[in-house]
């Protein structure tokens, strides 16, 4: 099984969260930094198995912890489009 880490612990702002997002799963320059980009590529991507470890949300400024919980909502709706891909929050 392949595993991502998505460490958030130093993320400021709305830019640095998708940042982390970004480096740790390989999207393109390109990739669109919103909800729905956020679904369409990790619900495409993988084949194999994949576990996500997500770590430091409770370290995101008070002002994007609401905009995280959205992005732990598309993992929710990822893992149950795409059920090799698995979330595992450890904040």
């Amino acid at each position: 099984m392949r595993k991502i880490v998505l460490d958030f612990t130093g993320a400021k702002t709305w830019v640095d969260i998708y940042d982390v997002m970004k480096n740790a799963f390989a999207f393109p320059y390109e990739w669109g930094n919103n909800l729905d980009a956020l679904y369409d590529a990790m619900s495409y991507t993988w084949c194999e198995n994949v576990c996500v470890i997500v770590k430091g949300i409770d370290n995101v400024s008070s002002e994007w912890k609401p905009y995280m919980k959205e992005i732990l909502e598309v993992f929710q709706d990822v893992h149950e489009e795409t059920p090799n891909v698995t979330f595992e929050i450890i904040s």
